[in-house]
């Protein structure tokens, strides 16, 4: 899709001097099953847009099926990473993937046939952020890779475990002969270590500026999650 929304809890903002107690690897196929389960844990309800929206209600043993196809849809493509403790546990996790032309239309096909009316609203925002960032018109000819989702345990505090999976994204991305990292920031922590880690910002949307046909805002996250953002980095 070519789409993100990061969600860096304020746990994973910073980058401490504490001694690193994990590993950054590859996510594998194998890997799915407990990046999910993590991914349910940490990011479903608590990634600013989909809390703004009750995309998953708390208090229920539920899901969005097409939140966790979407989030595993770039797996395949050997990107992504995780960061695993010293114990074997996930502790962090960033899912990656090629950047792709968004189609030159309001509502492509995959927004139609999605079936959750919640999550239509948030792949129409991410849609309609990736057509007015249009970083592969900014930078023609480039290969860009798009980190889709960064989340973090949020009982690691300060180990710099956001950082640590950002940087060795780049390195593999150095590694395979891409251009540019870029990531839609929705959330003020995510925005925040990417200006700590050299990000440009291209683009940014108010949430307050993103308004239904009746003038009224369609996402409304809680303080300090303001707008939503591009950024971009050359390697």
């Amino acid at each position: 899709m070519g789409n993100s929304f990061g969600n860096c809890s304020k746990l994973a903002d910073t980058m401490d001097e504490a001694p690193r107690d994990y590993s950054i690897q590859v996510i594998k196929q194998e890997d799915k099953p407990e990046v999910l389960k993590f991914l349910r844990r940490f990011f479903f309800r608590d990634e600013p847009l989909n809390a703004s929206i009750e995309l998953i209600p708390r208090g229920e043993n539920s899901t969005c099926v097409p939140l966790e196809e979407y989030s595993m849809s770039s797996i395949d493509e050997n990107l992504s990473l995780k960061a695993v403790s010293s114990a074997g546990n996930i502790v962090g996790v960033q899912l990656n993937g090629t950047t792709v032309k968004p189609e030159d239309t309001d509502e492509p096909d995959f927004i139609k046939n999605c079936d959750n009316f919640k999550f239509k609203k948030i792949l129409r925002l991410l849609h309609h952020v990736d057509r007015k960032a249009a970083v592969l018109d900014r930078y023609p000819g480039s290969k860009i890779l798009d980190v889709k989702i960064i989340s973090v345990d949020s009982g690691c505090r300060g180990q710099g475990i956001a950082a640590a999976l950002c940087q060795k994204t780049v390195d593999i991305a150095k590694e395979l002969n891409y251009n540019y990292i870029r990531t839609d920031a929705s959330s003020h922590y995510t925005a925040k270590l990417c200006k700590r880690l050299g990000f440009e910002q291209i683009f940014e949307l108010m949430y307050q500026d993103y308004v239904d046909s009746n003038g009224k805002p369609i996402f409304t996250p809680a303080y300090p999650h303001t707008c939503i953002s591009t950024f971009i980095k050359k390697l």
